[in-house]
């Protein structure tokens, strides 16, 4: 079983292919702000997906007085398990799995996505719904809520919930979106 560090250096090595710094150093420029890793799950990683035939070491690079570097690429076998992973469903609250699929949404024909993209918005859409009912029944059984009130917190927290499905119901439909127009 394969864990999301694994599928993070697939990610990365679909696009070209690195050493483990550089891929270190991509993670932390383009994927940190929703997947941290660690060095000490990096290579690891990399020596565990070399192991399973999804990578390979591709060349050995010497420069003057750094320590070599190994440059890994992505192999046909990895390259399929990447994909077959992008369309599997998420669990709705599995946020970060679902935003490392989506990094990856390249790889994947856009019927497909879309088809994954419109079963998330209904998700989300389900749950913002419930999200406003249990808004308005706090609002119904406890108004006025003032700051001094328990649920008064209670509320806004639901609220930050509201306001992060929207987001998400929001950024599905712009994905499905430039996806059919084939362009962002």
């Amino acid at each position: 079983m394969m864990n999301s560090t694994q599928y993070v250096l697939l990610s990365l090595l679909a696009r070209e292919p690195l050493s483990g710094y550089d891929m270190k150093q991509q993670v932390d420029g383009r994927i940190s702000f929703f997947y941290k890793m660690n060095n000490n799950q990096l290579y690891p990683s990399l020596s565990k997906l070399e192991a399973d035939g999804l990578i390979r070491l591709q060349s050995h690079e010497k420069e003057s007085y750094r320590p070599t570097k190994k440059v890994y690429a992505i192999t046909d076998e990895g390259l399929a398990c990447l994909k077959a992973w992008v369309t599997e469903p998420s669990e709705p609250e599995a946020w970060d799995e679902f935003l490392l699929k989506q990094y990856s949404s390249w790889l994947v024909e856009p019927d497909v996505l879309i088809s994954i993209l419109e079963t998330r918005r209904r998700e989300h859409e389900e749950r913002l719904n419930g999200y406003k009912e249990k808004v308005a029944a706090f609002r119904e059984q406890y108004e006025p809520l003032s700051s001094d009130h328990p649920f008064f917190s209670t509320v806004a927290v639901i609220e930050m919930g509201i306001g992060f499905e929207r987001s998400y119901i929001e950024w599905c439909s712009n994905m499905i979106g430039w996806l059919k127009e084939n362009r962002i």
